[in-house]
């Protein structure tokens, strides 16, 4: 699967950039995408993002400092190690 950037215009879904190794009339998913949404789906412009980007977009601050070391103390209550 590729995601391609593209516009609405005319009733008709453009894409911005050549579509190659496809084939007419093979089947598409199109996904119209909000303003905000827009802002947090920054990709390369070979549609794929770094892992680092991923990271920093999912990143919580939960002020706990040991999360990864005792996620199992956390998650289910189990004895610190």
């Amino acid at each position: 699967m590729i995601s391609v950037k593209g516009k609405f215009k005319n009733g008709v879904a453009l894409p911005l950039e050549p579509v190659e190794d496809f084939q007419e009339g093979q089947s598409v998913i199109i996904t119209f995408l909000d303003e905000e949404t827009k802002e947090v789906l920054k990709v390369k412009k070979n549609g794929s993002k770094t892992l680092e980007d991923l990271i920093a977009e999912s990143e919580i601050d939960t002020g706990i400092e040991d999360l990864a070391a005792q996620h199992d103390h956390y998650l289910y209550g189990k004895s610190k190690k």
